[in-house]
């Protein structure tokens, strides 16, 4: 069949001619399998554990360092603290092993002997209240070990008032026991006075006396003092 110009035109009868093809499997153009969607997850996964493991162990690190450095720079200031405070408050004549001066140090307003901080109270109370104020000041009540320490304690009475130290009298024993738990020596300081269930014992001058726990009196507390 020819058109004006002179042309054949060829048409197929019955058939129209799909001229686009689908690309063959594996050829460009083809989406990514899922297997390598798994692969490349999986692999960056891998990265991340590895990167937050660094990142852990370089903090553990930075951590015990400082901490290393701390404590020996605090050790350093405590020694420096601790020569300061021996050179201002102890007695250079009597020193320790190593040679440095050595003191026994008790708070402002606490007397000091023989190793010992005592604190002798300005108001009265009964016996058990007069412990637990001790207790309070983290201390007990005065326990009596010897008849020096017996004179020490008559220079702060003056040997003229009764004061409560820690003795009274147990509840099944019917014994005199100190409040530390440590026995009585009643050859070394016999008590005067009627002994009850509900006695303790207050010195006067160098003797101890037995007086009912409820009478009010002054008091007096020991602790250790501070060795520097």
């Amino acid at each position: 069949m020819e058109d004006e110009d002179g042309y054949i035109v060829m048409k197929r009868q019955g058939k129209r001619v799909n001229t686009t093809q689908p690309f063959p499997p594996g050829r460009q153009g083809s989406p990514p399998s899922l297997h390598c969607y798994k692969i490349a997850v999986g692999t960056l996964g891998a990265v991340c554990i590895l990167l937050l493991s660094a990142v852990i162990a370089q903090s553990v690190w930075g951590f015990n360092a400082g901490q290393a450095s701390c404590s020996i720079e605090c050790n350093i200031q405590k020694e420096a603290f601790m020569s300061h405070l021996k050179q201002s408050l102890c007695d250079a004549v009597r020193s320790g092993p190593s040679g440095s001066p050595r003191c026994k140090l008790c708070p402002s307003d606490w007397r000091a002997h023989r190793g010992k901080c005592y604190w002798d109270s300005k108001g009265s109370k009964f016996w058990n209240e007069s412990q637990k104020d001790c207790e309070l000041r983290h201390s007990q009540m005065l326990v009596i070990q010897d008849q020096e320490e017996m004179d020490f304690i008559q220079s702060i009475t003056e040997g003229t008032n009764l004061v409560w130290i820690g003795l009274t009298i147990t509840s099944l024993t019917r014994n005199w026991t100190w409040v530390d738990g440590s026995p009585f020596n009643q050859t070394l300081f016999p008590v005067s006075g009627h002994i009850a269930s509900d006695s303790c014992g207050v010195v006067k001058g160098n003797r101890i006396n037995s007086e009912t726990c409820r009478a009010e009196f002054k008091w007096i507390c020991q602790k250790d003092a501070v060795v520097v």
